[in-house]
């Protein structure tokens, strides 16, 4: 699969690979880097439209849990032109490689 960040084109099983290895070289550390900041802009959106509650931080255990429900994930991907892969893609991918997410 294919993510599209304006420019960039981001190929998810590139991604992976690469978040995998132990030692990246450095083309390897930007592309990550860049799809690392994507992912964290998306997702912040994606918890954004999944919260009932605006003024109440969401932890991602209770992003996943929101994004369980057909219904909310088919708002989400409508309101954000996203399919539902990507949308599950991107919340686990931030679960998994991006440790400042709680």
């Amino acid at each position: 699969m294919q993510l599209t960040d304006g420019t960039q084109i981001f190929d998810t099983d590139i991604i992976d690979e690469a978040a995998k290895k132990r030692e990246r070289d450095e083309l390897e550390r930007e592309m990550l880097n860049a799809f690392a900041r994507y992912a964290y802009l998306r997702y912040k959106q994606i918890r954004d439209k999944v919260n009932p509650r605006k003024c109440k931080y969401m932890y991602i255990h209770q992003v996943r849990q929101q994004l369980a429900l057909p219904a909310r994930l088919q708002r989400v991907c409508k309101l954000l032109t996203m399919t539902e892969e990507e949308v599950l893609y991107i919340v686990e991918f931030v679960r998994k490689y991006l440790k400042y997410v709680k």
